[in-house]
């Protein structure tokens, strides 16, 4: 299986939750934004950069998390219709609806087995409006759709993860206190994993 992040709105948590996905899964991390120095953080052996100024195509192969930055490259495309999975993040500002829905319009060319994830959410209450919304949107585009959804809620854990590049769960270990204070981005993260494994 592999999987591509992806979303033409940058910040919006994109690159973390690829993180986390390849931690999780043991899979190789895969980035086209050079700007990104996460891939430099991670082990040399599974994390590459494949910049359009070396790589006229993106490889494809199995068992790859595929971090595409929040900006047009037209190589993505191929892997997009490749991959198992489309992971959409947002967050719940109106620009970011708007990036999402235009990154939806067009990764459902290509492949249809997506993700979307409403990610650092202050309020559940909030996220589950903007889900009912996201759903209606998704109908007018094509109703044929079957998304499923993601919410994430703001978790600090998450963001400083990035700088371990570890997965939250190793993150926390077996200490108690840590694993109650991370009680959120555990769970969040292992319904993600879930979601990932999901046939």
């Amino acid at each position: 299986m592999s999987i591509a992040i992806y979303t033409i709105k940058g910040g919006v948590g994109k690159t973390t939750l690829s993180v986390q996905a390849s931690q999780m899964l043991n899979y190789t991390y895969v980035t086209n934004d050079a700007h990104a120095s996460v891939h430099d953080l991670m082990d040399e052996e599974k994390s590459f950069l494949v910049s359009a100024t070396e790589f006229d195509e993106i490889p494809f192969d199995e068992s790859i998390i595929y971090d595409f930055g929040g900006f047009k490259d037209n190589r993505i495309k191929s892997i997009l219709e490749k991959v198992d999975k489309v992971v959409i993040p947002t967050l719940t500002s109106m620009a970011d609806i708007k990036g999402t829905l235009a990154t939806l319009k067009e990764v459902v060319e290509f492949n249809k087995n997506i993700i979307l994830v409403i990610n650092r959410s202050k309020s559940d209450n909030k996220a589950k409006e903007l889900k009912e919304y996201l759903e209606e949107e998704v109908n007018k585009i094509d109703n044929s759709l079957n998304i499923n959804y993601l919410l994430v809620r703001e978790s600090s854990a998450l963001q400083d993860s990035l700088f371990d590049c570890e997965s939250i769960e190793t993150k926390a270990g077996q200490n108690k206190f840590k694993r109650h204070i991370y009680r959120n981005a555990i769970e969040d993260m292992s319904e993600f994993k879930r979601m990932l494994e999901d046939k």
